[in-house]
């Protein structure tokens, strides 16, 4: 677990929303930061690496979104995504995977997911998707 703070250096300024991303591979955690973080500068970004540190998150931090994995050790996206909203049902969850099938798709929107974007598709979706469900705070 850990915080990446893309609120400007002024930061008189609070952060325009929360994120947080969570994927088992820290490269996939890296570049859907970076992508949010160009088009939200103002973004709070933290990431986790399993379902659990995510829950852990979930209790400590205000998040306004999570783009969560569906294949993770442990704990998978869906039951994640089921205990994160019990706990915090306003928060916004966007699930994402590299299996993009229609089961995965509606299993993720049954369990409690508001989207889900196909990893291949990152960088021409997830930013859209992100700005079609923060629209008042981003």
């Amino acid at each position: 677990m850990s915080s990446h703070d893309s609120t400007r250096p002024e930061g008189s300024q609070s952060p325009a929303f929360t994120l947080l991303v969570v994927d088992d591979h820290a490269a996939i955690r890296e570049t859907v930061m970076t992508l949010v973080a160009a088009q939200y500068p103002r973004c709070r970004l933290l990431e986790a690496e399993s379902a659990e540190d995510a829950l852990t998150l979930c209790r400590t931090e205000q998040l306004d979104l999570v783009v969560l994995d569906i294949i993770l050790p442990g704990m998978d996206g869906f039951e994640a995504t089921r205990r994160i909203k019990e706990l915090c049902p306003r928060t916004v969850i966007v699930m994402h995977s590299s299996s993009d099938q229609p089961v995965y798709q509606a299993a993720s929107l049954a369990a409690g997911a508001s989207a889900f974007v196909g990893k291949g598709r990152n960088s021409r979706t997830l930013v859209p998707v992100i700005a079609s469900l923060m629209p008042s705070r981003a």
